[in-house]
């Protein structure tokens, strides 16, 4: 049974766990790392001992309540009405971080940030009016585009780890993202399968759906922690609040059949809308105020 409003308000209250989560674990591992001024690469003996970090674990909490909550709300509407909501978690960690810092966002920033909200809710509402009422699940298709998103993920986080140094962060970023849109997906797809498919604890499809969920899970938690420590915490979410529900929301499309109801002016407004919401989050990383130099009082209470 779908509860496409309850879904949305989910999702809205996930984003902002997911925000504070980032903010929180960028600054234990920028406190580890004493910034990370060469944007190199944490090796597995850094990353042991930020985990460890109380301000980490909060953050870990927080996301772990994000994805909860997000899960629920795949259950009551499609990923390609759930995940787009996601793209709010950018604008909550600038004013996460203005808040921090006791600095009062610019007119600009506000003004980004209420089109970024704007054309967000809007590509929702128009999504969810057109939303197909059940997803079409095929088993070769979801493999399939698992194993694109893999490979493009793979190739990001090799350039990453290569690539030049201003751009390290944001392609690290963008790896892990790529791995948390296909978990939405993913877990959208165990959803379907488990109610269309009586013998599904048992059959051998639904576990390796599973695994892929878990693995990428995984791959997506260590890359954006090298993200976390390539760059501002900004950037990552603003990389991953972009690219993480394009890449549930086209899986949602093409892999799940959720686009059937969707004809061609519904499709060239929610083109239009993501475009502006994608480009409020793009103006938010050109403006959004440096906050690297200190940890504020409040986050250093934590």
């Amino acid at each position: 049974m779908q509860i496409i409003p309850l879904a949305i308000v989910l999702q809205a209250i996930g984003s902002f766990c997911f925000a504070m989560s980032a903010y929180l674990q960028h600054h234990a591992v920028g406190q580890e790392t004493d910034g990370n001024a060469t944007r190199k690469h944490l090796d597995f003996s850094t990353l042991y001992y930020t985990v460890k970090r109380p301000r980490w674990l909060l953050g870990l909490l927080l996301m772990g309540f994000s994805l909860a909550l997000q899960v629920l709300a795949l259950t009551m509407a499609p990923v390609s009405v759930v995940q787009p909501m996601g793209i709010l978690a950018f604008p909550w960690s600038i004013m996460i971080a203005a808040w921090a810092h006791k600095k009062r966002p610019s007119n600009p920033i506000l003004t980004a940030v209420g089109v970024t909200v704007g054309a967000t809710v809007a590509f929702v509402v128009i999504s969810s009016v057109f939303a197909a009422p059940e997803s079409d699940l095929s088993q070769t298709r979801v493999f399939l585009g698992a194993l694109v998103i893999y490979l493009c993920a793979i190739g990001l986080g090799l350039a990453g780890a290569k690539g030049p140094f201003r751009w390290r962060c944001l392609f690290w970023a963008s790896g892990g993202a790529f791995f948390y849109g296909l978990e939405a997906a993913l877990a959208k797809s165990l959803i379907e399968f488990a109610r269309t498919h009586a013998g599904w604890a048992s059959d051998p499809a639904f576990w390796s759906i599973m695994v892929a969920l878990l693995l990428g899970s995984a791959t997506a938690g260590w890359m954006v922690q090298q993200g976390y420590a390539t760059g501002p915490a900004e950037i990552v979410v603003a990389s991953m609040t972009i690219t993480s529900p394009v890449v549930a929301f086209l899986f949602g499309i093409a892999v799940l059949g959720e686009g059937v109801n969707m004809n061609a002016v519904s499709g060239t407004m929610m083109f239009i809308l993501g475009c502006v919401a994608v480009g409020g989050v793009i103006r938010l990383t050109q403006l959004h105020p440096s906050f690297e130099d200190e940890i504020p009082d409040e986050a250093a209470a934590i």
